[in-house]
């Protein structure tokens, strides 16, 4: 943080309610409270070698307080008997006694009045403390904020009842009330909102004008696959094979996100797309996050390929070849497929797998090719629908919430580390009885190198169990490595395999009934749930193992929601509300993480309000030149030019 500006923005991670003082006589046990009252005794003692307590006992003139903190780190240093404190939290009653926990609190001057009304706390780092940022940020939201340009024309504020900026920002610091926080909010959300809509309206027209193959979704190679299925399409399957045939019959290229939990049957799908291109006469491309992921569809689709006399190929990055040959083809690979050494004669359709924000940069590459596509990006990370409409907003979506008959439920049972001996004596037993085992190390870093390590040991202690075949496998091997350890796998000869969340996407080995997670509350629940995903895809049911010791709310409620739900939507939903976008898909590198005012649950309204004034402002004015929109088009050129979008304006 180095500008007025950036100071302006940064946000308030929540407030402080303290609006009245109560006497502590008055205090309600389970609610939250904020009182004025000074320390009367002060008192340390250790718990463990790494963890003490510090207690202290306060009063005022009604009745006393016990506040504890037991993590006093940079606390005690700032009380001792006869201070004052404005204190504000939980209130609970222990042993006839009330009791706060961790409170909020500032330290008072014997004779400074407590600040009053709600007061924002601000998220920091290092050693800045919450009153010389509080202090600061008034005296600049009083000095600056009026200056602030507003990008918002007039009329779109009128249209859709938003503040000006400059009182907004103003309010969102230090409101008077909740009515005046989230009016504040509101207009500040849609500017965040608008930046999005934008982008894709801009890019969307830009590429929408272009012209596509049309496709005969009903012919013979089609109409072969569906014949050959040893299965009825599910509800969603066919739901959504009607949306892409409408989409891919038109001669506009069709953008549509396919999402569909784990074991949904989404490749069925894909493959119909397929068909309907190869069939067409036009090649069909399916790009995939890794060469494991690429090589395991190429297997998979190489029998059904063969069956009905479609040619399939290969294209990983450390291939050079073959070439796409010139003729209607299945082409599997990964970004390589990108690359200008990969030439396209006839690209009819691309589908792509696990590739979170697939979008206008990687389709104007296909179009630089002189092709324009259909586009079909899969998912199985459930994204809830207000997010999903955000971070794909340039394409139409279709949802798969059923399952394929015949999928197995998966248990989810949590243990502590001390029990974490139930959890391989299940691994035991499913190896004695001819089933495989994943085993997932904990996340020990941000590196690959670290965890790497971190799945090497434990592989090596298990190595020590007799009759155990244990594999292992990690993005630090060389990618042959990879495949060759996956394969093992794969036809049975490895019974364990023991890896990092390089296991999360796109395995699918029907024998592997059980998975042990280490450490689990150090993972999202998104990948969690991908991880559980891994099991249970054959005739045996699968139990998967939570090991953790959750150190905090947030990652108790985690395994609280893995243990109690498998519904993938469900979870994503908990998912989004505890962790927020950016974390809940690693997408920091496309804004979201930088949009901490944005609740997803309920903010669907105001994100297609955005979407419509977009549409509204590039009808009017196609280049945003008129004067009105000068300040807009500033700060639209400032996304466009991120890596986030690479769409330039000329």
């Amino acid at each position: 943080m180095t500008t007025i500006g950036e100071l302006l923005t940064l946000w308030p991670r929540r407030y402080l309610d303290r609006t009245r003082i109560t006497p502590i006589a008055q205090v309600v046990p389970g609610s939250v409270a904020t009182i004025r009252a000074r320390i009367q005794r002060v008192e340390e003692r250790r718990l463990s070698r790494q963890r003490r307590l510090l207690s202290l006992l306060v009063s005022d003139d009604t009745g006393s307080l016990t506040v504890s903190f037991f993590h006093a780190r940079g606390i005690r240093e700032r009380v001792s008997p006869g201070r004052w404190l404005l204190l504000s939290g939980r209130v609970e009653l222990y042993r006839q006694r009330f009791t706060m926990t961790h409170p909020d609190f500032d330290v008072l001057e014997d004779a400074e009045a407590p600040r009053l009304g709600l007061w924002p706390v601000y998220p920091l780092a290092g050693s800045l403390k919450q009153r010389f940022v509080q202090d600061l940020t008034a005296m600049a939201v009083s000095r600056w904020a009026s200056q602030l340009e507003d990008p918002l024309p007039s009329a779109i504020r009128r249209r859709f009842r938003l503040r000006e900026l400059a009182p907004a920002v103003a309010h969102l610091h230090f409101p008077d009330n909740d009515q005046d926080r989230e009016a504040a909010r509101r207009r500040l959300v849609f500017d965040e909102f608008l930046r999005m809509a934008l982008v894709i309206e801009w890019g969307s027209r830009r590429l929408g004008g272009q012209r596509a193959p049309v496709l005969n979704p009903d012919n013979g190679l089609v109409r072969e696959v569906l014949d050959r299925l040893p299965f009825a399409l599910t509800t969603g399957q066919h739901t959504a094979w009607s949306d892409i045939r409408a989409d891919v019959a038109q001669p506009r290229p069709m953008a549509r996100l396919l999402q569909g939990d784990v074991g949904s049957g989404k490749t069925v799908v894909a493959l119909l797309a397929m068909m309907a291109a190869v069939g067409s006469g036009y090649q069909a491309a399916l790009m995939v996050p890794t060469e494991i992921l690429a090589e395991q569809h190429a297997q998979s689709l190489a029998p059904w390929l063969a069956s009905i006399g479609v040619p399939l190929v290969l294209i990983a990055g450390h291939q050079r070849g073959p070439e796409v040959p010139n003729q209607p083809a299945v082409v599997v690979g990964t970004h390589a497929l990108l690359s200008e050494r990969v030439a396209f004669d006839r690209l009819g359709l691309v589908v792509v797998d696990e590739q979170h924000r697939f979008g206008v940069r990687q389709r104007a590459q296909l179009s630089d090719k002189g092709v324009s596509p259909h586009l079909l990006v899969m998912t199985a990370t459930p994204i809830p629908r207000t997010l999903a409409l955000t971070v794909y907003g340039d394409l139409a979506l279709s949802r798969m919430l059923d399952k394929p008959a015949g999928r197995q439920p998966v248990k989810t049972i949590r243990l502590s580390q001390r029990d974490r001996r139930t959890a391989y004596l299940a691994v035991r037993e499913a190896v004695r009885q001819g089933r495989q085992a994943y085993v997932v190390c904990p996340l020990v870093g941000e590196t690959e190198e670290a965890n790497g390590k971190a799945a090497e040991k434990l592989a090596d202690g298990m190595r020590q169990i007799p009759g155990w075949r244990v594999g292992l496998i990690h993005g630090r091997l060389p990618k042959a490595e990879q495949a060759r350890v996956m394969e093992a796998f794969r036809r049975g000869a490895i019974d364990v395999l023991v890896g990092t969340t390089i296991l999360e996407v796109g395995l699918d080995v029907p024998n592997a009934t059980v998975m042990v997670i280490e450490e689990a509350d150090r993972f999202g629940l998104a990948q969690l749930h991908q991880l559980r995903g891994r099991i249970g895809r054959g005739a045996h049911p699968g139990t998967c193992y939570l090991i953790a010791d959750p150190a905090t709310d947030e990652a108790q409620a985690r395994l609280d929601a893995m243990v109690k739900t498998a519904d993938g939507f469900e979870l994503a939903e908990q998912d989004l509300a505890i962790r927020g976008p950016g974390e809940f898909l690693g997408l920091r590198q496309h804004g979201l993480s930088g949009m901490p005012l944005v609740d997803w649950t309920r903010d669907g309204t105001l994100w297609r309000q955005a979407r419509e004034a977009a549409r509204v402002l590039l009808t009017a004015d196609p280049e945003l030149t008129r004067e009105e929109h000068r300040a807009l088009r500033n700060r639209l050129r400032d996304v466009l030019d991120s890596a986030a979008a690479e769409v330039r304006l000329h």
